[in-house]
Parts: C-alpha cells; structure tokens; sequence
C-alpha cells in the first residue's frame, strides 16, 4: 500500500522519540508502584485487625490497579494524539486488512484499496439502514459477513425507522473502545479531583443482557456490561450491585437506588448519562422520603415495591436497619427550608457528578445542581451506542479529546453537508487534523467491528487541540433542523430563546419541546412550568420566546415579516408530563439510560398525548423589525 505513505503531512514518530516515550512510561511505573507500595506498608503495619488488614489489601490492589494500568493507557494516548494522522491512517489499513474478506468487503474491494482517496471511492457514507442486511445475517448466526467472524455482543438503540438497531460489538473492541476508553475517563477523573475516588461511587446504568439474537447472542446495554465486567479489585468501589440495575419496575428501581444510597454517607462519585435522571432521582427520593427513612431505621426494602423474589433476597442483606443514620438524616430533612431530603444531604462527601453536559443536556444542568449542590461535573464525553467519540480529560468542561486509537475518523462542514450544493460523493471531507477551532462538523467514522464511513447525523464543534487531535464538543443532532418555510431552525437558537425567555419572566420551564407544525404555518412550544402559569404570565413568555427566536435566526424574523409563518404558540402542559413522556418512550423501547428529550422536532406524533392546561400565542405582529 505504497499510496499511504504518499501524503506529505503523515508525519510518523522518530526513534527517539519512540524511545523517549517508553522509557518515561517505565520510570513512571516504577515510581507509581514504590509510592502506592510504601504508603500501603506503612499503613499495613498499623492495623489493629485482620479485617483492617483485608480492606487495606484491597484498597492498595484498587490503587495499583488504577494507577498502572491508567498511567499506561494515558500516556500512549497522549503520544498518539501528536501524530494523529499517522495513526488514524494505520488503523484504517488495519481495518481494512482484517475485514477483506467479509462480504462488505468482497463487495467494496477492501484487499485492493491503497489509499484513502480510493477508500471514499469505493465506500460510500453509511448508515444503520444501510448495514441494516448485512447486520440481520450476523444476528442469524452467519460469519464474515460485515466483519470477520461473528459480534459477540450487540449494543441496542432506538432506530430511526421504530426498528431497534443492533449494533456489533467484538471483543477486541470490548477490550480497546469500551474498557480501555473507559480507563482514560476514570484515571483523568482521577488526576483531576483525587476525592472522587475516595467513597463509593453510585452509578445508573441499564442492564448489560436484555435478550439474545436468534443465534444466541446476546443484546444489551454497553455501559451495563462494562459495570458487570468490572475487575473485582475495581468493583468494590461501586455501591450498587449489579443486580439492581435489572430490576425492571421502573419505580422499584429508583426507590432500591435510593435505599441503597442513603445508607452510604462515602458516597463520593455519582454518574448517569442523562442530568435529568439525577434531577428525577433526588425528586423520587423526596416523594419517598419517609418510606425510605423508615426501611433505612428498621431494615429492609418497603414491600409496595415490585422487586423480583430473587432480587430482593440478593439485596436484603445490604438492607440492615441504621436507626443512628435514619434520625441524622431525619434531622436534616427538618432543617430543610422546604423539610426535603435532598441528595447534598445524604451524600455529603460528594464530589464529582459525571453525566452528559453538551447539547441540551446542558439545560437539565441547573436543575440537577439545585439538588446534589455546587459540585463539580465530569463530562462522559460524546457517546452513543455505536461509538465513544471523546474522552474529556478535564473537569467542568464537555469537550473531549477524540478517540484516534479506537475509530478513523472524518469530517464535513456543516454547511457543505446542510446546503445540499453537493451529493455526499463531491463534498470535501477531512481528517482530525485538518479541523479548525471554533468551527463546526458532521462526524463521520469506520471501526473494528463493521461500521464503516458510519453517519451519525451528529454535529461537533472544535475546541481546540492536543498535539494535533482535536478536542470536540456535541453539539446538537443534524436533524435537530427543522424548516418549514426556508427559516432552519437549530435546536441550540430554541434552547437559546427559552433561556432569555424564562430570564425576562418569573417562568421556569421543567420540560419543553418545540414542534414546527408545517400544517399550522408556525412553531408551537409545549411546556412544563415549575408552576402553573397565570394566562397573562403564559403570554409574557410567549412574547419572550417569540422576540427571541427573531433575534436567534434572522431567517425565521424575515419568514414572520412576510406573513409566511405565523406567530409561535405556546402551551403549558400538565405536571408530571416530562416523567409520564419519559414513561412512554421508555415503554416505546427506548432504553432509560438513553432517553432524551426532544428540544425541537416536526413530528408532531411526540405531542399527541401530552396534556395542556393553557394556551396562548405570541401577538401576530409582536417583535417583527
């Protein structure tokens, strides 16, 4: 493949500083494993008790683990991400080689490709659709069809089409993608706030089997079998046994969380995908505070609860009666100015909150922090069913550096793609390094375990670089863009006008999703306030939303101008209606770690049951220049 080395700004890492490289690594363990030992020694010549003596094992086995194994993995990473196009390049090929003689290969001429340029050729952009028959042979137990040999594994998703997407997982890519991706989060976590690791950390995550293919194989949630996988002396620090992320009553669940969790005053490190399940999580456990605290002072889980037999028996153990803690907590929930129980209080040496903060993530934020306090965040980095995208290496921040090690990626301007100009053949698509700061890009990527040109229809932003891999940020989907008229609007100009509208009225908005209603000539917000508004509080906001959304899009402002949309309508919706909408996508098949809301939308299905209590619309004629 003589091609490859053609290109001028490949630039390979030198014998030295290979060199260089290594023998930094193997200082830096060897000084790792002195420390770690030498405080362990110490302590362990201290201890009073065999008991003492166990769990200093086990914390220093934890320590050395983390410590090796993450100092490793980070520093690789990091050298990588100097010469980020020598190595997306080399994993190309190796994809390439590995997978020729699959039938996707066979058919696009992967053992002839010699260069990237032929690759594009050959290998158009794909998407779940497009892989959908050769995915439906493997999920029939048939080999070397979109990869060599068969998944182990399949990651499941909502489709786009109602048809839930199976995605292929193999167990190289469990090793490198998922465990070892997952190992530069938590040991950035730990460079950057050693306290989060100091307690328990308490973790949502969905179950990792939730059925088998037809061959067998099983299906589930990625994130559940990295928790179940876990080494033992990593396990330890997690709180909750894996049983009961497969309790499936919906309200058990959350109330076992919560029994669980107030018993545990070390709880250091929270982490679910979704900010909006942590806000629900603290709001069920102030609905349920007084069951909680009774079964936190006599023992046990509350029987209303529907706990599979077998689960309850596994969990009861860990649900011994704490009287002492019981009233602590008790007394501080009659301290509240409001007497809730709320997640700062009975978790006190909380230190980190690990979820999604890009997108419209970002708006569930403020919400979440009114519960579990002012603590720090730790972004999980672009993440979806079929990739990790990013691993944020600092707190308080989203962006993340891309992962050049596991996925070859490429890019498309955001306007290349949305002007429609060109078809996906003509457009210009670059390499990591070829991005710029501050700009925007459809992501495309091709991996290990069949997924190749792979279009997510997700738009990131640059943030800068290390080396030259670039740090990026979610930013909204590709069909967050609606356009009835000509006015494309983006999901972040409607997150936008709701945040100034809510700042110029005494309105707060629990959930919304806005639906342009090409039927109706305009846009429609459907809302969940805090509180009930007053019909004249509904139409300052209308106003406010409305002035907004002109000065966001001037498009949108032209399209008003000329009569050719009306003015936004907008409805305040029943309480309780983020959680029964949650409720219905969940029973839909959307998996409860994966829900997300809907900011903005032309599928006017999503609405059809919620509940309004008021109505009002932003005047004909209001803020158009």
């Amino acid at each position: 493949m003589t091609e490859w080395q053609q290109d001028p700004r490949v630039k390979a890492p030198g014998k030295i500083a290979l060199t260089l490289h290594k023998l930094g690594g193997l200082t830096m363990a060897l000084l790792i494993r002195l420390s770690i030992q030498l405080r362990y020694w110490r302590a362990y010549r201290h201890a009073d008790s065999a008991l003492e003596r166990g769990n200093l094992r086990l914390q220093r086995d934890f320590r050395l683990n983390f410590a090796l194994s993450g100092d490793t993995a980070m520093r690789r990473f990091k050298f990588r991400c100097r010469y980020s196009r020598y190595y997306q390049l080399q994993l190309l090929r190796q994809i390439l080689q590995q997978q020729a003689q699959t039938v996707f290969g066979r058919e696009h001429g992967f053992a002839d490709i010699e260069s990237l340029r032929q690759y594009r050729e050959q290998v158009q952009l794909q998407d779940y659709e497009t892989l959908r028959p050769y995915i439906q042979r493997h999920l029939q137990g048939e080999a070397d069809v979109l990869l060599q040999g068969k998944p182990c594994y399949y990651a499941t998703t909502s489709g786009s089409t109602g048809e839930p997407k199976f995605i292929p997982v193999t167990r190289a890519q469990q090793q490198s993608a998922h465990q070892d991706a997952a190992r530069l989060w938590g040991y950035s976590l730990q460079q950057n706030h050693p306290r989060a690791f100091a307690g328990k950390s308490l973790v949502i995550v969905s179950p990792a089997v939730e059925g088998h293919a037809p061959d067998g194989t099983p299906f589930g949630s990625i994130s559940g079998q990295y928790i179940q996988d876990l080494d033992e002396a990593i396990k330890h620090k997690y709180l909750l046994p894996y049983a009961v992320y497969c309790i499936k009553d919906y309200d058990a669940r959350y109330y076992t969380i919560l029994r669980l969790g107030m018993a545990a005053a070390d709880v250091s490190l929270v982490s679910s995908t979704n900010p909006s399940t942590l806000s629900l999580l603290a709001e069920k456990g102030v609905l349920w505070q007084d069951m909680l605290l009774d079964d936190l002072a006599h023992g046990g889980i509350n029987s209303q609860f529907a706990l599979e037999p077998e689960i309850r028996a596994v969990l009861l153990p860990l649900c011994q009666a704490n009287p002492q803690r019981a009233a602590a907590l008790r007394a501080l929930q009659k301290q509240d100015p409001e007497q809730r129980l709320r997640p700062y209080h009975y978790w006190p040496q909380l230190a980190v909150i690990a979820c999604w903060t890009g997108g419209n993530s970002a708006f569930f934020l403020q919400k979440m922090q009114q519960w579990y306090g002012q603590v720090h965040i730790k972004d999980l980095g672009f993440l979806a069913s079929e990739i990790r995208g990013s691993i944020p290496l600092a707190l308080d921040q989203s962006a993340g550096l891309l992962t050049i090690e596991d996925n070859f990626f490429e890019f498309a301007r955001v306007n290349d793609v949305q002007q429609g100009d060109l078809n996906p053949e003509q457009r210009q698509y670059l390499l990591a390094d070829e991005l710029c700061t501050g700009e925007r890009y459809y992501l495309y990527f091709s991996n290990i375990a069949g997924l190749y040109r792979y279009d997510l229809n997700d738009i990131i932003e640059v943030k800068g670089f290390h080396g030259t891999t670039p740090l990026i940020d979610f930013v909204q989907k590709g069909k967050g863009v609606t356009n009835i008229t000509g006015e494309k609007i983006y999901e972040q100009q409607v997150l936008a006008a709701i945040t100034v509208a809510q700042q110029q009225t005494s309105l707060h908005c629990v959930f919304f999703q806005c639906l342009a209603s090409a039927p109706q000539g305009g846009y429609q917000l459907f809302a969940e306030f805090s509180q009930p508004p007053a019909l004249q509080q509904l139409q300052h906001f209308a106003g406010a939303f409305e002035q907004a959304l002109q000065q966001q899009n001037i498009e949108y402002r032209s399209k008003r101008l000329s009569q050719r949309l009306s003015a936004v309508q907008v409805h305040a919706l029943a309480s309780g209606t983020l959680e029964q909408f949650k409720r219905r996508r969940v029973a839909a098949g959307v998996r409860e770690a994966q829900f997300k809301t809907v900011p903005l939308t032309a599928d006017a299905s999503l609405s059809t049951e919620f509940v309004i209590i008021s109505s009002t619309a932003a005047k004909e004629n209001q803020y158009v220049a």
